[in-house]
C-alpha cells in the first residue's frame, strides 16, 4: 500500500494547520471582551465609539452589509382569519420554532399551522374553558410511545393538559432532520389532566429533559410533574408549587390558592446546559433556581428585584435610572458561549444587563447568587454616533451575541434592531454592528428555529466566533409573528454577506478590497468557503469568490528588521486609540515563521528574514483548520462496553459518526478540487515586481540599485517558500480525504469488527491514535486496517470486487492498484483451497499467480508463499518469487553490485542486492521444509498440544515421497531461471545444507563463476576450494583441478593436517597426470612429484618427533608448524631435523637433495646404528634383530646408492658393534645376513670382507678378536657351499675359484701364527674343510 503521497513530508503543512487551529482557539469568552475582571467588579461599556464601529464609515468603506435579511412573509391561513371574527374571551399567538409551527389559540381552541407555509393547520378543540398560555415540551425518556415526540401542555383557568404530538414521515425527506416537515397530529385525547387549583398559568416552559415548569400569576414557579405510574406517595400527574415551600406537592389542593396576585411571573428562562432556571416577574424580579447538577432537582437560590437591577445598574454605567427599567426580556447565556457570564437582562430602552450566579474562579460550581457584572448601552451613547436610539422596546431575542429587539413605532408598527459582534471576530473587546428595519404590526413574539450544527465543536469552551464554524452551521433562521402573519429572517453568516457583496458589486470593487483589507486571512478563508462550493445554484458566487480570493489574497511578506513581525490581536478601535481599519487583522499565532532559508537561487549572501505567508495561504491554512477541527486532535476511537450475556465486554468504537464523516469529507474534497483546479494559486517565483514593475527605491536622491535587487530577490525567496508550503498544504488535504474516507469505509463497515483482527500491540497503538497523526504518521495502520477489512470479506467468501473498487476510489494513495490486484489474487487463492476439482483448483492458483505477478513493489512475498505452499502449489512459489525480485530491481543494480564485489559506498546497489536476497529466500525457505519433510521418519507423530486423543490426521500433511518428488519439481524448475543472483542464492543453500553433490551435478555456466568468485572473496574457506576442484575434475579440466589440489595443499594454517595436503598433493599429481598435453603440464607434474617426496619427508620429521617421549613447548610448535604447511627441504633440514638430531630425517634429507659427503653420510649411519643400540633391548639377539631391521628398512631406502649406503663402511662398523656386543657364533652371520635381506650378493659381501682382512685394521686386536672377519668369512663361504644357488650360475664358478684362492691364502696367514691355539687351529680346520666342499663344486 506504498504511496508517495503518504510518503512525502507535510511537516511545515502539519505544522501551518495546527497554528490555524491555536489561532482560532484564541477568542475570548464574554465575560473577558466585556472586560470584567471579577464577579464582584461590574464593568459598563457602550459609550465609546469603538464599542459600535460603522462599517459605512468611509475610512471602513463597506456599504450595505446587512446583518438580517427577510426570507419571506407569510400571512396567516385563510381559516384562522375567519375565527378571529369568532373570538369571545381571549386571543394568543405564539410560536414552536423545535417544530417549525406557529400556533393562535381564541378562547378554547388551539390551532397550528407550519409557519414556512401557512400549511399543515392541526387544531385541538376538547377543551371547555378558555385557553391560558400553551407551551411545546419534549417528552421524558421511557413513559410515552415512541410516535410522541413533543407535549403540547395547555392551561385553561380550570385544567392544565398534556396533549401528544406525532408527525407522519414525510416522502421526500431527504436531509436528516427533516421529520418534523411531515404532517403534525395532536392526539385528540389528553395524555394528563389535572386541575389548576385557581392557578392562573401564565406561561410554560420545558426543560431538555422532559420536565414542564410553569409560570404563575401568583408569582410562584409550578412544575407539571409527570410519570409512568402511580406511586405510594405521588400520582401520575401533579403540580408542584417550588415557590412556597418543598412539601407543596402534599398539600391539599384546595388549600394551594393565591394569597398575592400583584407580581405574576411572566417568563421563564432554562439553561440546560448548567440546569439552572430563571424566572422573571411583572415588575422585573428575577428570580435563580438550581436544578441540581443532574437537572432532577429544584431550589431557589436567589432573587433580585428590578429595583436593586437599576441601582446597580445606574452605579455601573453613570446613567439615568430610567435607562434600566422596565426589564421586557431575560436570556440564558449557556456554558457554549460564556463560562462566566450566565443571564442577561434586556430592558425598554435596550440595555443589556449581563449576571451571573458564582464566581470566576470555577465554572462547574452550582449557583450561589444573582450578581450584575456588566452593563452595555445600546447604540447611540458614544460621542460620534447617530441620535437613533432604541426605545418603546417590548419584546426581545438573544442567543449567541445576536440581539433582536423590537420596539414599537406609530400606527402599531415595530422597529427590529439587530445587533451582533459576528463582524469583529477575536476581538480584545466587544465590538458591535447594528441595523435596523421596520416590521408590519406589533410582534407578538420572536424566536429562533434551532439547528444542529453539522459537526460537533471539540472541547467544552464556549463556541468560537461564527467565522469558525460558519462553514459547518446553518443559517440561523429567526421567526417573528404578529397579526400579519409570520416573517422569517435570516442571520448572514460572514459568507452570506461576503456573497451578498461580490453578487452586488464584483470582485475588483473597491468595497470587495475593503472587505479583504478589513479583515485579511479571515477574509480569504470566508472566500473558499463560497468558492468551494459546488451547488448549481451557487456557481455564480463561487466563480466570483475565486477571484476575489486571487485578485484580493495579497502576496507573501518579509520584515527586513531585526524582529520579527507577528499579526497578533487587532487594536481596532481600542479606548483611545486612532482608527486604522485597514490594519484590523484577526490573529494568527506563530504563522509567522522566523525562519532561516536556503540560499537564494539567484545568488549572493542569504539574510535572515521574517516571512508571511500572504492572505490567501493563511485563509487556505484557517479553512483547512476548520474542517479538520472537530477530527484534528481527538482520538480516533472511543472504548464502550457491550452486553454479551450477562459479561460486559469493551468495545472500540469510531469517536465520530458516519454523517459527520461524510459531511467533513464533502467539504474537503470540495477544498480539494479547488485547490487542484486553480494552478495560479501558487505566487510565482519571480513576482511581477521583480521582473520591473515595482518603484524604485530612492536613496540619497540617486536610485540604489543593490538594495532594489536584494529586496527583490528576497521577495522571490519568500515567494518560493510559500510555494513550498502550498505544495504541503495541497498534500495534507489529499491525504486528509483520503484517511477520512478510509475511515468513513472502516466505520461503515462496524470498526469494532474490522479492529478484532488485531493484535494487541495494534489496538493500544489505535487506541491512543489522533487523527492528525493518523494522517500524517498513520500509513502503517492504514495497512493494517485495510487488511483486516479485506480479510472479513475473505473469511465470509464473500467477493472482494465491490469493496477494493470503493477503497480504490476513496483512497487510491493508501489502497492502490497492487492492493486492488492482491484483494482479488487471494480471493482467487481463498477459492482454490474450497475447489472441489483439481481443475477448478489449477484455474484458481493460476489467476491468482497471474494476478500477484502484476503487483509491482508492495506484495508481501513471504505471505503468499506460504499460502502457495499451503496449497503445494511449488510451481508457484517459483514463479512468483523470481518475477518478485525482477520488478523489485528492475535496473539490474544488484547484479552489478554483485560482480564488483559488493562495495559498501554503492547504497543503491546494496538496497536491490538485499531486495533480492528477500525474495529469493521464500524459495529455499520452502526447499528447507520440503527437504525436512522428506527426511523425516513416515511414522513420526507430531506432539499433540494437549492431553487426550490422537489428533485427526492433517490432510495437508506430505508423505516423504511426495516432498521428495516436489523437492526435485522446485529444483528444476529453480534451475530454468536465467538470474544469475538466483542461481548464487541456490548454491549458497546447497551448500549450507552440505549437499555438496547436488551442487556439483549442476550444469549452468554461472556455477564456474560462482565458484571462482567465493573462493576469491573467502580465501579463508576451503569448502569452495574443495568444490571448485571437484568442479574442475567433475567438467575434466584437470589442469585447473592440480591447480586448486596445489594451492589447498600449500595453504597455511590449522585446518588442514599434514596428511591432509599430502592427500591434495596426491590427487594434484592424479589429475596433472591425466592432463599431461603439454610440456608446461609435464613441467608441473615435476614439481608436484619432488613436493611430494619433501612431504613425505616432512611426515617422516612429523612421525619422529611425535615418537619423543614428553613433549615439551618447542616440540609442540614444532609438531604444529610441521601441520600448518608445507616446508621447503632447507627449512627441514635446519630447523627440524638438525636442530632435534634426527639423523634418518637428515639422511633423507640429503638423499632428497642429492647432496654427495661421505663424511656427513657415515657420520650419520654410525649416529643412526649407536641410537638405535642405545635404545634397544639389553638381551643381545633381541637388539640384533631390532638393528637387522632397521638397517634393512634403511637400506632398501638408499642401498641401490653407495654415496648414502656406504655398505664397506658400514660391514666394518657393525661388525665392531657385533665384537663390542660379544655376539656368539650363532648370531656372527647377523652383518652379513642382513646385506643380504638388503639385496647384497655373497660375492659383494666376501669383497667387502677380504679387503677389511687384508687392511689389518687393529682395531680387531683392540676388540681382542683378531681373527674374526676369518670368521666371518667363513661363515659366509658356507652359507654360499650349502645354497650356491644364492650366486647366479654365469657368475658361481668364478666366484667359487676366488673363495678358493681367498680361503689358501687366509690358511697360509693362519698357519704362520702360532699353531697351539685351539681356535686357530679349529678355524683352520673349517677352512680345509670348506676348502674340500668348495673344489667339489669347482
Amino acid at each position: 500500500m506504498a504511496s508517495q503521497l503518504h510518503e512525502e513530508p507535510v511537516e511545515q503543512a502539519t505544522l501551518l494547520t495546527d497554528q490555524a487551529l491555536e489561532a482560532d482557539r484564541s477568542y475570548l469568552d464574554l465575560s473577558e471582551l466585556l472586560q470584567i475582571p471579577k464577579h464582584s467588579h461590574p464593568s459598563a461599556s457602550g459609550r465609546l465609539d469603538c464599542d459600535y464601529p460603522s462599517l459605512a464609515d468611509p475610512k471602513i468603506g463597506l456599504n450595505g452589509l446587512c446583518e438580517l435579511s427577510q426570507l419571506k412573509k407569510v400571512p396567516l391561513p385563510a381559516e384562522l382569519v375567519e375565527q378571529f371574527g369568532r373570538m369571545q374571551c381571549n386571543c394568543l399567538m405564539g410560536l414552536f420554532p423545535e417544530i417549525s409551527r406557529a400556533w393562535l389559540s381564541i378562547d378554547s381552541d388551539i390551532f397550528v399551522w407550519n409557519y414556512e407555509d401557512g400549511s399543515d393547520l392541526a387544531y385541538f378543540d376538547g377543551l371547555s374553558e378558555t385557553i391560558l398560555s400553551a407551551g411545546l415540551c419534549k417528552p421524558k425518556a421511557g413513559i410515552f410511545q415512541p410516535h410522541i415526540q413533543y407535549l403540547l401542555c395547555l392551561a385553561t383557568p380550570v385544567d392544565i393538559v398534556l396533549l401528544g404530538v406525532s408527525f407522519a414521515k414525510p416522502s421526500d425527506v431527504s436531509v436528516l432532520g427533516e421529520w418534523n416537515q411531515g404532517e403534525m397530529h395532536l392526539l385528540p385525547e389528553p395524555l394528563f389532566s389535572i386541575p389548576t387549583d385557581n392557578t392562573h398559568i401564565v406561561s410554560i416552559q420545558g426543560a431538555e429533559n422532559g420536565r414542564i415548569f410553569m409560570a404563575g400569576k401568583d408569582g410562584c414557579l409550578y412544575e407539571l410533574a409527570y410519570q409512568a405510574e402511580d406511586g405510594w406517595f405521588s400520582r401520575k400527574c401533579r403540580k408542584i408549587n417550588h415557590s412556597r415551600s418543598s412539601l407543596a406537592f402534599i398539600t391539599p389542593s384546595f388549600l394551594n390558592f393565591s394569597f398575592v396576585d400583584d407580581d405574576p411571573l411572566v417568563q421563564i428562562c432554562i439553561d440546560d446546559s448548567r440546569h439552572i432556571l430563571y424566572t422573571r416577574s411583572k415588575k422585573g424580579t428575577i428570580q435563580v433556581y438550581d436544578l441540581g447538577s443532574d437537572g432532577l432537582s429544584t431550589g431557589r437560590v436567589a432573587s433580585i428585584s428590578e429595583q436593586t437591577t437599576v441601582q446597580n445598574a445606574a452605579i455601573v454605567a453613570k446613567c439615568d435610572r430610567s435607562l434600566f427599567r422596565p426589564i421586557v426580556h431575560i436570556a440564558v447565556i449557556p456554558r457554549s458561549e460564556s463560562a462566566n457570564v450566565h443571564l442577561v437582562a434586556v430592558s425598554h430602552t435596550g440595555v443589556r444587563i449581563y449576571f451571573t450566579t458564582a464566581s470566576f474562579t470555577h465554572d462547574l460550581q452550582r449557583p450561589q447568587m444573582l450578581a450584575l457584572v456588566h452593563v452595555r448601552l445600546p447604540p447611540g451613547f458614544s460621542a460620534g454616533s447617530p441620535p437613533q436610539k432604541p426605545k418603546d422596546v417590548h419584546s426581545a431575542h438573544y442567543k449567541n451575541g445576536l440581539l433582536l429587539l423590537s420596539a414599537s413605532l406609530p400606527e402599531e408598527n415595530d422597529l427590529l434592531w439587530t445587533i451582533t459582534s459576528d463582524a469583529f471576530p477575536f476581538q480584545r473587546q466587544l465590538k458591535e454592528t447594528y441595523e435596523t428595519q421596520a416590521i408590519d404590526g406589533r410582534s407578538w413574539a420572536i424566536a429562533e428555529v434551532p439547528s444542529d450544527p453539522s459537526v460537533r465543536c471539540p472541547g467544552n469552551r464556549a463556541e468560537p466566533p461564527a467565522v469558525v464554524t460558519q462553514h459547518g452551521q446553518a443559517d440561523r433562521k429567526l421567526v417573528i409573528i404578529n397579526s400579519q402573519g409570520t416573517f422569517v429572517f435570516t442571520k448572514l453568516s460572514p459568507s452570506d454577506q461576503l456573497r451578498e457583496l461580490l453578487l452586488r458589486t464584483g470582485p475588483d470593487s473597491e468595497e470587495t478590497r475593503a472587505y479583504f483589507s478589513l479583515h485579511k486571512e479571515q477574509a480569504c478563508a470566508t472566500c473558499l468557503v463560497l468558492a468551494c462550493s459546488q451547488g448549481i445554484t451557487e456557481r455564480q458566487s463561487s466563480e466570483l469568490a475565486a477571484r476575489a480570493f486571487f485578485v484580493n489574497g495579497g502576496e507573501p511578506e518579509h520584515n527586513f528588521a531585526g524582529g520579527p513581525s507577528t499579526i497578533g490581536p487587532s487594536q481596532l478601535l481600542s479606548p483611545g486609540a486612532d482608527f486604522h481599519p485597514r490594519q484590523v487583522s484577526t490573529p494568527f499565532h506563530n504563522v509567522t515563521q522566523q525562519l532561516h532559508f536556503p540560499s537564494s537561487p539567484y545568488g549572493g549572501p542569504q539574510q535572515s528574514f521574517d516571512v508571511v505567508f500572504s492572505c490567501r495561504v493563511r485563509g487556505l491554512c484557517l479553512y483547512l483548520g476548520r474542517l479538520l477541527r472537530p477530527l484534528w486532535d481527538a482520538a480516533m476511537v472511543r472504548e464502550i462496553s457491550m452486553q454479551q450475556g450477562r459479561q460486559s465486554k469493551p468495545y472500540l468504537m469510531s469517536a465520530f459518526s458516519s454523517e459527520e464523516l461524510t459531511w467533513i469529507l464533502s467539504k474537503l474534497l470540495d477544498l480539494r478540487d479547488f485547490v487542484d483546479k486553480n494552478s495560479q494559486f501558487a505566487s510565482p517565483v519571480l513576482s511581477e515586481s521583480y521582473a520591473g514593475g515595482s518603484q524604485s527605491m530612492v536613496s540619497g536622491g540617486r536610485f540604489d540599485v543593490t538594495e532594489d535587487m536584494a529586496r527583490r530577490k528576497q521577495q522571490a525567496d519568500a515567494e518560493a517558500q510559500e510555494n513550498a508550503a502550498l505544495k504541503q498544504l495541497q498534500q495534507l488535504i489529499r491525504s486528509c480525504t483520503e484517511s477520512i474516507g478510509l475511515w468513513k469505509i472502516l466505520t461503515d463497515h462496524q470498526l469494532h469488527i474490522v479492529i478484532a483482527s488485531l493484535n494487541k500491540d495494534q489496538v493500544n497503538s489505535l487506541r491512543h491514535t489522533q487523527f492528525k497523526s493518523f494522517v500524517t504518521a498513520g500509513k502503517q495502520m492504514s495497512q493494517v486496517l485495510i487488511s483486516s477489512l479485506i480479510h472479513l470479506y475473505l473469511d465470509d467468501n464473500a467477493a472482494t470486487d465491490a469493496i477494493s473498487n470503493r477503497l480504490r476510489e476513496v483512497c487510491p494513495s493508501l489502497y492502490s492498484s497492487d492492493d486492488q490486484l492482491q484483494a482479488k489474487a487471494n480471493e482467487d487463492l481463498t477459492m482454490a483451497k474450497t475447489a472441489h476439482s483439481t481443475a477448478e483448483k489449477e484455474k484458481s492458483l493460476n489467476d491468482a499467480l497471474d494476478l500477484y505477478k502484476q503487483i509491482t513493489l508492495q506484495l508481501n512475498l513471504p505471505t503468499v508463499c506460504a499460502q502457495f505452499a499451503n496449497v503445494h502449489f511449488y510451481r508457484g512459489v517459483v514463479d512468483l518469487t523470481l518475477t518478485a525480485a525482477s520488478k523489485r530491481d528492475p535496473q539490474g543494480l544488484a547484479l552489478h553490485f554483485y560482480k564488483n564485489n559488493e562495495p559498501s559506498e554503492d547504497s543503491h546497489g546494496l538496497h536491490a542486492y538485499s531486495a533480492r536476497m528477500d525474495c529469493y529466500k521464500c524459495i529455499t525457505e520452502t526447499l528447507d521444509y520440503l527437504l525436512q519433510t522428506s527426511m523425516s521418519h513416515p511414522q513420526a507423530p507430531s506432539v499433540p498440544h494437549s492431553p487426550g486423543p490422537a489428533p485427526p490426521p492433517d490432510p495437508n500433511r506430505l508423505t516423504n515421497a511426495q516432498a521428495q518428488n516436489y523437492v526435485e519439481e522446485v529444483f528444476a524448475l529453480a534451475l530454468k531461471s536465467e538470474d544469475e543472483l538466483f542461481h548464487v542464492h541456490l548454491y549458497e543453500w546447497l551448500i549450507r545444507n552440505n549437499l555438496t553433490e547436488k551442487l556439483l551435478e549442476i550444469k549452468s555456466a554461472f556455477l564456474e563463476p560462482y565458484l571462482k568468485r567465493s573462493a576469491l572473496m573467502q580465501p579463508d574457506l576451503l569448502a569452495l576450494l574443495d568444490l571448485l576442484w571437484k568442479f574442475y575434475e567433475k567438467t575434466r579440466n584437470y589442469a585447473s583441478a592440480a591447480k586448486i589440489l596445489t594451492k589447498l595443499a600449500d595453504k597455511k594454517g590449522a585446518e588442514l593436517s599434514l596428511m591432509q595436503r599430502m592427500e591434495y598433493l596426491s590427487r594434484a599429481m592424479m589429475c596433472a597426470k591425466s592432463s599431461t598435453s603439454s610440456t608446461a603440464d609435464g613441467e608441473f607434474l615435476h614439481e608436484l612429484e619432488e613436493k611430494m617426496e619433501v612431504a613425505r619427508l616432512q611426515l617422516k620429521i612429523h612421525e619422529t618427533i611425535s615418537r619423543f617421549p614428553g613433549h615439551d613447548r618447542q616440540m609442540e610448535e614444532a609438531l604444529a608448524r610441521l601441520n600448518s604447511e608445507l616446508l621447503d627441504i632447507t627449512t627441514l633440514y635446519a630447523e627440524f631435523a638438525d636442530r632435534f638430531d634426527l639423523s634418518e630425517a637428515k639422511l633423507s634429507i640429503i638423499h632428497c637433495a642429492g647432496h654427495h659427503d661421505p663424511t656427513l653420510v657415515e657420520a650419520l649411519w654410525q649416529d643412526i646404528i649407536e641410537k638405535e643400540i642405545q635404545s634397544g633391548p639389553n638381551l643381545t639377539s633381541p637388539l640384533m634383530r631390532t638393528l637387522q631391521s632397521k638397517i634393512v628398512a634403511l637400506g632398501r631406502t638408499y642401498g641401490g646408492n653407495d654415496k648414502y649406503f656406504p655398505l664397506a663402511f658400514l660391514v666394518k662398523l657393525l661388525e665392531i658393534q657385533s665384537c663390542k656386543l660379544g655376539l656368539h657364533e650363532a648370531d656372527q652371520r647377523f652383518v652379513f645376513s642382513t646385506m643380504q635381506q638388503i639385496g647384497v650378493t655373497i660375492p659383494r659381501l666376501h669383497e667387502i670382507y677380504d679387503r677389511l682382512y687384508k687392511s689389518k685394521d687393529p682395531c680387531w686386536r683392540t676388540a681382542h678378536r683378531p681373527h674374526h672377519l676369518l670368521f666371518i668369512i667363513h661363515q659366509l663361504l658356507v652359507v654360499f657351499a650349502a645354497s650356491p644357488d644364492c650366486v647366479p650360475a654365469f657368475e658361481r664358478r668364478h666366484f667359487t675359484t676366488t673363495a678358493l684362492d681367498s680361503i689358501a691364502h687366509y690358511l697360509v696367514g693362519l698357519q704362520a701364527e702360532t699353531v697351539s691355539d685351539q681356535s686357530i687351529r679349529t678355524l683352520i680346520n673349517r677352512f680345509k674343510e670348506l676348502q674340500s666342499t668348495l673344489e667339489r663344486l669347482a
